[in-house]
């Protein structure tokens, strides 16, 4: 099997196994400050984190192309995303809170759900940067902070089930915002 990283070729004997994911373990582990960005197998894009494309023995593979990139630039454009999302979504807090205290209760839940999709990509964010071993973290961890999301979650959903706005509209307002602004300030003492 051919191997190129970045355009250019490189010994095959350096990165033994059997399958594509040891190849690839082989790879990174060779080079712990980078990730993969982009895969081709034989010319075709794939992907480096399916079950079936890890488990593809080496012997069926001509060739393996990769484009890797460093963790701290993913790690950087992730923060910076992160606090540009944070910019709009604590707003979004407040904004949800007043529609439920005016009984506007189909757009606040409009709100609502899409308050929940952000709180759902800004974890996922974070889980990357902590995957990547980055420490962001001074007073609580990361599992102290999922913990009490995880509380204002379930709180926030049995005031919905309740339909109890005036409660929903605390929680949004009192506790979620107050959350965000603190992972503001958290993520605006990282460098980018």
């Amino acid at each position: 099997m051919k191997i190129s990283i970045n355009g250019a070729e490189t010994q095959e004997a350096s990165f033994q196994g059997g399958t594509l994911g040891e190849v690839l373990h082989a790879i990174l582990n060779s080079r712990k400050d980078s990730y993969i960005r982009r895969i081709w197998l034989d010319g075709q894009e794939a992907s480096s984190n399916t079950q079936d494309n890890l488990k593809t023995s080496t012997a069926s593979v001509e060739s393996l192309e990769l484009e890797l990139a460093l963790l701290q630039d993913l790690v950087a454009n992730n923060l910076t995303n992160a606090k540009e999302y944070l910019e709009k979504l604590v707003p979004g807090f407040q904004k949800a809170a007043d529609l439920f205290r005016m009984g506007n209760e189909q757009e606040a839940n409009q709100y609502y759900l899409q308050i929940l999709e952000g709180i759902d990509w800004f974890s996922q964010v974070l889980l990357t940067i902590v995957n990547a071993q980055v420490d962001i973290f001074k007073e609580q961890t990361l599992e102290e902070r999922q913990k009490k999301l995880t509380e204002f979650m379930a709180q926030m959903l049995e005031a919905n089930q309740n339909q109890d706005w005036v409660l929903m509209a605390d929680l949004l307002e009192y506790e979620m915002a107050p959350f965000y602004k603190d992972w503001q300030e958290v993520l605006s003492q990282t460098e980018t």
